[in-house]
C-alpha cells in the first residue's frame, strides 16, 4: 500500500535495514534504494515513495541537501534523517527542513518498528481524512485496509483535549490488535461530537463494543457518552458514522447509561401517532392564522411533550422539531424580525444540535420556553426591563468589548444574578446572545461584496480574524469566504 526509499551510501546498510524489517506487516509493499542524494532525487518522481530514509553523510549530495531539494516538488513525504552523528546542529537544520523523525545509526529495530508503525498510522489516518473532505466525489470503501467498520461517537462536554485524549485510548486498546485499525473522522457532528471509524478484519461489533470500553474506562473522571453502530462492510462506512451518531442522540432519554449500543426505536417507528402529530401541527397553523394565539400556545406545548418521548425515533423527532420552527415563522413580522428568534432558531437548526441536551426534560423546557416567549412578544406582555436594555444595548454596541462582567457593572447588577436573569427572559446566555448577535451582523455585512473578511471581523468585535473566522464557522457551519463566495454566486444567479 505504501512505497519506502532508502537512502544510503553504504550498501550493506541499505540491505541490512531491508531485510531486517517486516515491511509487509506495516503495509509497505514497495522499498527502493539509492547510494546518494542525486540518485534519490532521480527516483523520487518515478518512485513517489511515503516515506523516505536518509542518512546524513553521502557524496555528491548529502541527506540534508536531498531533502531540501526533494521537499520542493513533495512536501507531503515523511522523511526520516539516519545519522552515526549525534551532533545537535544536524538536528537543528533537519528541524527547520521539517524532518519528523532522527534515528542514530546502528538502527535499533525496535526503534525502527515504533516509527514505521507511526509514520503509517498518520498516513492511514491522513488518507481517509483527504478522502472524507470530498465524500460527494469519491467511494471510500475501496481506500480502507480492512474490509468490516464500525463507527464510534463520543459527546463529552467541551474539553480542549478530549478528543486527542479518546484518540490515545483506543491507539492503545488497538495497538496489539492484528488486522485493525483506527481512524478519527473529524467535522463528521458538532465540535463536542467525536466520531472513530474502526476498519477490521473481524464482521462483528465486538471490536467497537471493547474500544469503546476501554475509552469509557480511561476516561472515567469526564461525563462522557459513547455509542457503537453495527458492523457494515468499508464501503457502507457513511451509513456506520450516521448511525453511530444517531444511537448518540438517545442520550437524550437514557442519561445515565454510558454505552449505547443498539437502538430498536429507529427500527420501530410509530407512524400512526407520528400522523396524529403533524396533523396537529396543521390544525396550529390554521389558529395562527387567525390570529387565536392562546389556543397557538396551548396546542404547541401539547405537541412538544408528544414529541419529545422514548417512543419517537431521532428522525421524528428532529423533523417535529423542523416542522414547530418553521411554524413560528409564520407568527407576525415583530417576532420574525427579533434578533432573539433568529439566533435561537439557528441554534435548533445547527448541526446535530440534539447532542447538546443532556436530558429530555432539558429540551422541552428549552422548546417550551421558546414557544413561550416568542407568543408572549406577540401579545406584547414581555416588560421592558434590564434584560430589553442589555439587549438594545448590546444590539447598538456589538463592535465593542462586551462581556458578562461588564453589562453587570453597568447596569447594577450582580453577574451570577444578570446571567440567570438573562437565561431566564430569553432562553439563551447572554455569552450566546452576544456572539449571535455579531454573528448576524457579521452575515450581513459578508454580502457586501465592498467588505473584506477582516473589515467585517474588525467591525463586529473581534481582533483577530482567525479567531472571527472560527466562530462563525462554528454559528454557520461555513467560513466567512465560503459564505461570501455563496452570496455572489447567488447574486449572479439573478442576474
Amino acid at each position: 500500500m505504501y512505497k519506502v526509499m532508502i537512502v544510503d551510501d553504504e550498501k550493506y546498510i541499505r540491505k541490512s535495514i531491508k531485510n531486517r524489517i517486516d515491511w509487509e506487516s506495516f503495509g509497505i509493499t514497495d522499498i527502493r534504494e539509492a547510494g546518494n542524494g542525486e540518485e534519490a532525487l532521480t527516483l523520487m518522481d518515478e518512485f513517489c515513495p511515503k516515506i523516505v530514509l536518509v542518512d546524513i553523510r553521502m557524496p555528491k549530495m548529502d541527506g540534508l541537501a536531498f531533502i531540501q531539494e526533494a521537499k520542493k516538488k513533495h512536501p507531503d513525504v515523511n522523511y526520516v534523517i539516519m545519522s552515526a552523528y549525534s551532533d545537535f546542529s544536524y538536528a537543528q537544520t533537519a528541524i527547520r527542513l521539517g524532518v519528523g523523525a532522527y534515528l542514530l545509526k546502528p538502527i535499533d529495530e525496535e526503534e525502527m518498528k515504533k516509527l514505521l508503525n507511526t509514520l503509517v498510522h498518520r498516513l492511514d489516518e491522513d488518507k481517509l481524512a483527504r478522502r472524507i473532505r470530498k465524500l460527494k466525489n469519491v467511494e471510500l470503501g475501496s481506500d480502507l485496509q480492512y474490509p468490516y467498520a464500525v463507527s464510534l461517537a463520543f459527546y463529552a462536554e467541551e474539553q480542549d483535549d478530549i478528543g486527542r485524549r479518546i484518540e490515545t485510548a483506543l491507539q492503545s486498546q488497538t495497538v496489539q490488535s492484528e488486522n485493525t485499525l483506527v481512524y478519527y473522522l473529524r467535522n463528521c457532528s458538532r465540535s463536542d461530537c467525536y466520531v472513530f471509524l474502526i476498519n477490521s478484519q473481524d464482521n462483528t461489533q465486538e471490536a467497537g463494543i471493547s474500544c469503546a470500553e476501554a475509552v469509557l474506562e480511561t476516561i472515567c473522571q469526564t461525563e462522557l457518552t459513547a455509542a457503537v453502530s453495527k458492523v457494515f462492510n468499508r464501503d457502507e462506512f457513511r451509513k456506520a458514522i450516521s448511525q453511530s451518531i444517531c444511537y448518540l442522540k438517545r442520550k437524550l432519554f437514557y442519561p445515565k447509561k454510558k454505552l449505547i449500543i443498539n437502538s430498536v426505536w429507529e427500527n420501530n417507528s410509530s407512524d400512526e401517532r407520528w400522523t396524529a402529530v403533524r396533523d396537529e401541527v396543521s390544525q396550529i397553523d390554521r389558529l395562527i392564522m387567525r390570529g387565536e394565539y392562546e389556543r397557538v400556545e396551548e396546542g404547541l406545548l401539547g405537541i412538544i411533550d408528544k414529541l419529545v418521548d422514548k417512543s419517537s425515533t431521532v428522525l421524528q423527532l428532529e423533523e417535529g422539531i423542523d416542522e414547530i420552527l418553521m411554524l413560528l415563522r409564520h407568527l407576525p413580522e415583530e417576532v420574525r424580525d427579533d434578533s432573539d428568534f433568529n439566533i435561537m432558531f439557528h441554534d435548533f437548526r445547527s448541526k446535530d444540535y440534539l447532542l447538546e441536551y443532556h436530558t429530555a426534560e432539558n429540551l422541552k423546557k428549552r422548546l417550551k420556553n421558546l414557544v413561550i416567549r416568542l407568543l408572549n412578544l406577540v401579545e406584547r406582555q414581555e416588560a421592558k426591563d434590564a434584560v430589553l436594555s442589555i439587549k438594545g444595548y448590546i444590539i447598538r454596541n456589538y463592535a465593542e468589548s462586551l462581556n458578562v462582567t461588564e453589562l453587570a457593572q453597568k447596569y447594577g447588577l450582580n453577574v451570577s444574578y444578570l446571567s440567570t436573569l438573562f437565561k431566564e427572559r430569553t432562553g439563551i446566555n447572554l455569552t450566546a446572545y452576544i456572539e449571535g448577535t455579531r454573528m448576524e451582523k457579521a452575515k450581513v455585512l459578508l454580502k457586501d461584496k465592498k467588505w473584506s473578511v477582516t473589515e467585517v471581523a474588525m467591525h463586529t468585535g473581534y481582533s483577530s480574524s482567525n479567531y472571527f473566522s472560527k466562530v462563525f464557522k462554528k454559528y454557520t457551519g461555513v467560513t466567512p469566504k465560503e459564505f461570501k463566495e455563496t452570496e455572489r454566486k447567488k447574486s449572479k444567479s439573478k442576474l
